[in-house]
């Protein structure tokens, strides 16, 4: 049997790196949300930074979906980390915009997607460096 084969075959039956950065991505935001909204109730927080924080949360989730991404692969960062964020900022622009009809895409969204494919670029350049041993 044809060792090449079978290695492609093993890293395909664990999952594509990009759907699992995403997944990873979509998990570490749904937590740090969680996080965010026990903090935002049960302490004085004033709710004018609660941008900032959904902000935060998405730069983190962002970078470390990346990260992962490209853990997972084990190559190539910048393009895995890059199309995790591209994907996952698409997505959430699309979540946010089907629950605020009034928040279609303009040109602060385009920019705000920008910024997170560039963090997850570089997120993914990192990841690669800890790649999983095989």
């Amino acid at each position: 049997m044809n060792n090449k084969w079978w290695s492609s075959v093993r890293m395909d039956s664990q999952g594509s790196p990009l759907v699992l950065g995403v997944i990873a991505a979509f998990l570490l935001s749904l937590l740090f949300t969680l996080f965010m909204s026990a903090l935002y109730t049960w302490t004085n927080i004033p709710e004018s930074t609660l941008p900032y924080s959904a902000y935060t949360i998405n730069v983190s989730a962002t970078f470390f979906g990346a990260l992962y991404a490209a853990r997972q692969a084990g190559k190539k960062g910048w393009l895995y980390g890059g199309g995790a964020a591209l994907t996952f900022s698409l997505l959430l622009a699309i979540i946010g915009s089907l629950v605020d009809l009034s928040a279609a895409f303009q040109a602060q969204t385009i920019a705000r997607i920008l910024i997170l494919i560039l963090i997850g670029v570089f997120g993914g350049v990192i990841g690669v460096q800890f790649r999983r041993k095989t």
